[in-house]
């Protein structure tokens, strides 16, 4: 998640679809690897490399521990599997930088109307480039919605896919990002350098 949920966000539906059965696979980055769950239906969760050894050794998630003993993937999940591990990689070797709306698996991910409208004018922002939670808002059809912007990006599911890196505050701090929020710049930095160097293809 790009930043800890808020205590309301517990018992939304993207909250409640956690607990079907999930199998994970990892992907490589310059930072280390990190981890993509699917289930039957598609794209559940991403999550970053630990790259902190503090972080991870504080960080404990229930359902990467599930990933020890995780059934076999069915051929539907071996292929979402194959697919966002591969689209993952390519956006850490400056491959491509960013998805449409129409790539992302919304009814998979079990968003709430809220967060899919905030998410789906997030995926305008460009590589690098950065917006404010009272902006996205404003551009949502939800000029007061500031607070829930910041909620909507808690329960981001799929960091990276959906780029909440790019969300700041009013005064272009950067804000949270989870338990570590060196992923923040780092990310923004990536992107920056791949746009700068003419690597995208």
């Amino acid at each position: 998640m790009c930043t800890k949920p808020a205590e309301n966000q517990e018992n939304s539906p993207s909250r409640r679809r956690l607990w079907t059965t999930l199998v994970w696979r990892s992907y490589e980055s310059p930072w280390g690897e990190g981890m993509v769950a699917v289930d039957e239906d598609g794209l559940r969760l991403v999550e970053l490399p630990r790259v902190s050894a503090e972080v991870a050794l504080r960080v404990t998630s229930v359902d990467r521990e599930v990933d020890k003993d995780q059934p076999a993937p069915t051929p539907r999940q071996s292929r979402a599997l194959d697919f966002w591990t591969a689209e993952l990689e390519r956006y850490f070797r400056g491959d491509r930088l960013g998805w449409s709306s129409e790539e992302i698996p919304w009814d998979e991910l079990g968003v709430r109307p809220f967060e899919r409208a905030v998410y789906e004018i997030l995926l305008t922002v460009g590589p690098g480039e950065t917006i404010s939670y009272g902006r996205l808002a404003e551009m949502a059809g939800h000029p007061r919605a500031a607070r829930a912007v910041g909620s909507a990006m808690a329960a981001n599911p799929v960091p990276v896919v959906i780029p909440c890196h790019r969300v700041v505050r009013a005064d272009g701090t950067l804000g949270n990002y989870g338990e570590d929020p060196d992923w923040k710049p780092r990310l923004l930095e990536h992107e920056r350098s791949v746009m700068a160097a003419g690597k995208l293809r």
